[in-house]
């Protein structure tokens, strides 16, 4: 298989995918978009849903990565909480197609295929967050708690505010972002404030 030619398809599918969706997008269009036969895609990907799952799996590794050396960093738990939502916030803004799976429509979750990666992507990401409690239990920064509901919830609640941003009505000219992102930091900070040791 050329890894070339695979990086190209990926690439043009991203875009694809980050402007149309999965449902919108069709086989054809991204051969088109790179010059290639539709049989010569089908040689690396069976049907578009294979792509996209390459696609968004390249984007989450692309988040996990930048989490795993902020973790790996020499700081206090709390800080690297913090740092987290701000890093998820940015990539959700940046990686489209992982944003779309995050805050997915009922209509999309009715796809098998968004709700893998919503399953996979929920999983991954308590299981990073995992890896910060673990890591402030250990050094005293936090009190003992079961590491796994805890990061169930956090988790929970960050895809919980964004899909509620995306649904609910907000104000006239508000910022979704903006918004999004200080309800993400109060969460944490609630957070923060329950991990605190109790004396």
């Amino acid at each position: 298989m050329d890894e070339s030619k695979l990086s190209t398809i990926i690439d043009a599918a991203t875009s694809r995918f980050a402007h149309y969706g999965l449902l919108k997008t069709t086989m054809n269009e991204i051969a088109s978009d790179i010059g290639m036969s539709k049989a010569a895609l089908y040689y690396y990907f069976s049907d578009k849903e294979r792509l996209f799952i390459a696609v968004v799996t390249k984007e989450f590794n692309q988040f996990e990565s930048a989490v795993r050396d902020m973790i790996a960093r020499d700081s206090k738990a709390g800080f690297k909480l913090k740092r987290y939502v701000t890093i998820r916030n940015q990539f959700l803004e940046k990686l489209r197609n992982l944003a779309k799976v995050e805050s997915a429509t009922l209509t999309e979750m009715m796809n098998p295929v968004y709700n893998e990666m919503k399953h996979r992507f929920f999983n991954k990401e308590k299981e990073l967050v995992g890896a910060i409690l673990s890591n402030g239990i250990g050094n005293g920064e936090f009190r003992k708690v079961h590491t796994d509901e805890v990061a169930d919830f956090f988790v929970s609640g960050l895809f919980g505010l964004r899909s509620a941003g995306l649904v609910l009505p907000i104000e006239p000219g508000a910022d979704y972002v903006a918004k999004s992102a200080d309800q993400s930091a109060f969460l944490t900070s609630i957070l923060l404030e329950y991990l605190r040791p109790r004396d």
